[in-house]
């Protein structure tokens, strides 16, 4: 029976190992517990914290007879045009209160919660007149949010409203996209109240979208016979 349990006097067990390594250290000399935690990125809560609290100001911007305190600095730095504002012989230069034309203060307020934080939460209700507001003071990131949002809601009712502001405004993709949808819809944006108001006042832009309309329905019906041979 021994023999039978035991060939060879020899005995093989196989069995399964987990290895738990408990120091931190590997072969390579490195760590591999988890590192040390960085605290969040708070620096856009804390200019917005001075913006909200008008916090050390040296300058008032005036828009519709109602006052915003901000730094020059902040304003400097985000936009080209502010900075030309404050660094060439103007007279905002000298005097610390600048008056703000064409913009209302919800709008207003808008641009500078972007300035100060880089977000623009309200964009929805107003985009496009914040984009009005992004293109002239050369705010190239919040002028682009401008055109995601007015592209979003983008619809046959809408279309040629959204091409005149993108042309107006030099926002690019928002006229791209803008000239594809009408280019798809046609028959049924040319019916609007906006399309004929375009056709007044916007002549250059009916020649855009044709031209878009008869590259589109070339590229469908391929080369002419022609040039086939």
């Amino acid at each position: 029976q021994r023999s039978w349990l035991f060939p060879d006097n020899e005995l093989t067990v196989f069995c399964e190992v987990d290895l738990v390594v408990q120091d931190s250290v590997i072969n390579s000399g490195k760590s591999t517990v988890p590192g040390i935690q960085v605290p969040r990125y708070t620096l856009e809560d804390e200019l917005g914290q001075l913006w909200e609290n008008s916090l050390f100001t040296d300058c008032c911007l005036v828009v519709a007879g109602q006052e915003f305190q901000a730094h020059k600095a902040i304003l400097a730095a985000r936009s080209p045009v502010f900075r030309a504002m404050f660094e060439h012989d103007m007279e905002e230069k000298r005097i610390k209160r600048v008056e703000i034309q064409d913009l209302e203060p919800p709008v207003f307020k808008a641009m500078m919660d972007f300035i100060y934080t880089g977000k623009a939460p309200d964009l929805h209700s107003m985009a496009d007149a914040v984009l009005a507001a992004a293109d002239k003071y050369d705010l190239e990131r919040l002028k682009v949010m401008c055109e995601d949002v007015l592209y979003m809601d983008l619809c046959v009712e809408n279309a040629a409203h959204n091409l005149i502001l993108a042309h107006r405004h030099s926002a690019g993709q928002l006229k791209t996209k803008t000239l594809d949808f009408i280019t798809a819809r046609a028959s049924d944006v040319s019916e609007t109240s906006s399309w004929k108001t375009m056709l007044v006042l916007h002549p250059q832009l009916l020649a855009e979208a044709c031209s878009s309309l008869a590259s589109t329905h070339s590229s469908l019906l391929g080369p002419p016979p022609k040039c086939l041979k």
